[in-house]
């Protein structure tokens, strides 16, 4: 290789460095800006921040959407609305409920006979007050170390033909409406008949309570029953002994 080959080739190495070390003096120049940049609009956006009121956090303002998104949400709601209702009546618990408080009502006869009242409690539910006020019965009482107040609204609604609709309500000791049962009551030969309406609940808020108050009233209605037996049973026995004697049956 010649000299003037030797010589050229320096000089393009030398041009291809002076390139790069230009290129990497701009890219790191641009890096800079755009750094420099995105910290000038954080810091103008925190101090923007900082200058304006804090407002209160609200999950949805209704005020805020439009027609279709309160379409949708009511959809929404119809929708968990619903499904909490299939949830009591799978369980039944308008029923439980709406026995439990006959047999709480029962409590309140006058006859000291009445086989429910044992020493102010009546299976595990220990009643704490009765009133009627304002057209509205009330029963307080006290399930598991926890306060609930039944409310009917019978004597406040008035009739259509031979009917009454009604509600009873069931609140805890936060004066929260755990649930809201929508009631019919109707009258013929026969006297008054009181029956759960099948459209579920007009107010539910699930929770622990409701297991209690299954399990409270299963075991209600299973003494009730053993005591049923007993009865007719003793009543059975004594058919038997006035049958020998009337015929002079002897064992």
């Amino acid at each position: 290789m010649t000299s003037e080959h030797s010589f050229l080739l320096v000089i393009v190495a030398f041009v291809i460095i002076v390139v790069a070390i230009t290129q990497v003096s701009e890219i790191r120049h641009r890096i800079k800006r755009l750094i420099m940049n995105r910290f000038r609009i954080r810091s103008g956006a925190a101090q923007r921040n900082r200058d304006r009121p804090d407002l209160p956090y609200t999950e949805s303002d209704p005020g805020l959407m439009t027609a279709e998104e309160s379409l949708a949400e009511l959809e929404r709601l119809q929708a968990l609305i619903e499904d909490r209702k299939q949830f009591a009546r799978d369980t039944d618990i308008s029923y439980h409920l709406w026995g439990l408080y006959k047999g709480l009502l029962q409590t309140n006869s006058p006859d000291p006979s009445d086989r429910y009242v044992q020493s102010g409690e009546w299976y595990d539910v220990k009643i704490l007050q009765t009133s009627a006020q304002s057209g509205l019965n009330r029963v307080q009482f006290e399930l598991k170390g926890a306060c609930y107040r039944f409310v009917d609204d019978e004597e406040k609604q008035g009739w259509r033909e031979n009917m009454k609709f009604f509600s009873l309500f069931l609140y805890d000791d936060s004066d929260r409406c755990l649930i809201e049962i929508p009631m019919k009551m109707n009258v013929d030969s026969t006297g008054r008949r009181y029956s759960v309406l099948s459209g579920g609940p007009k107010a539910f808020l699930s929770g622990d309570w409701v297991n209690d108050f299954i399990y409270v009233k299963l075991k209600q209605q299973r003494i009730r029953n053993q005591e049923i037996r007993a009865q007719k049973h003793q009543e059975r026995l004594s058919e038997i002994e006035d049958l020998k004697g009337r015929f002079g049956i002897l064992d």
